[in-house]
């Protein structure tokens, strides 16, 4: 039984250790380099009352019928009040949005990153996922995430986004290596 138990503990501080040991994830820049203009790209649908989007994956689903949508300013929407449009949109509930764009980092070196949602998303920059959260949730933070920037310039964005009922909000907090981790300027996106 001790042999067991040793097992499991090796076992559970080997995962700890390679989590807390796990390199930062290498983000690849656009190629070519745009020259974008402020803000994201968003499409929208909307499923009203009725038809309710549940979670991540009926989101998805139901993105191939989006339309063009109001560019987004950039990743600062904070908690609206109930009944408020989600976004830029018109409708304040069963909102999927699927936002694409760049966003720039002025130098080389290692980021947090971190994406605050109501309710669910998946976010990418550079190629990898850097949030993502598959149901109903409050507008809170979601996981932090350390990535690699290899030079400065425009890194691919798509977030795919989804809003059930009540208050909607995204936003993005984001920081350098020992510099201040605070929320992402507008001005760092581009489409």
């Amino acid at each position: 039984m001790s042999f067991v138990r040793t097992g499991v503990l090796a076992a559970v501080v080997a995962i700890v250790a390679g989590a807390a040991f796990a390199a930062p994830l290498k983000l690849q820049p656009a190629n070519p380099q745009p020259n974008p203009k402020a803000g994201l790209n968003v499409k929208y649908v909307g499923q009203g009352t009725q038809r309710k989007i549940r979670d991540l994956s009926q989101a998805k689903s139901v993105l191939s019928k989006a339309k063009p949508g109001k560019p987004l300013r950039g990743l600062d929407y904070a908690d609206t009040n109930k009944g408020e449009p989600v976004l830029t949109f018109t409708d304040p509930y069963n909102v999927a949005a699927e936002i694409t764009g760049y966003m720039r980092f002025d130098s080389p070196g290692i980021y947090e990153l971190e994406t605050w949602s109501n309710d669910g998303l998946e976010a990418y920059v550079g190629g990898q996922q850097i949030g993502r959260v598959t149901g109903i949730q409050g507008c809170e933070a979601n996981q932090r995430t350390e990535v690699e920037v290899p030079k400065a310039g425009w890194y691919p964005l798509k977030i795919i986004y989804f809003q059930k009922l009540g208050t909607s909000c995204l936003m993005m907090k984001s920081g350098k290596q020992g510099e201040k981790f605070t929320w992402t300027p507008n001005n760092v996106f581009g489409r």
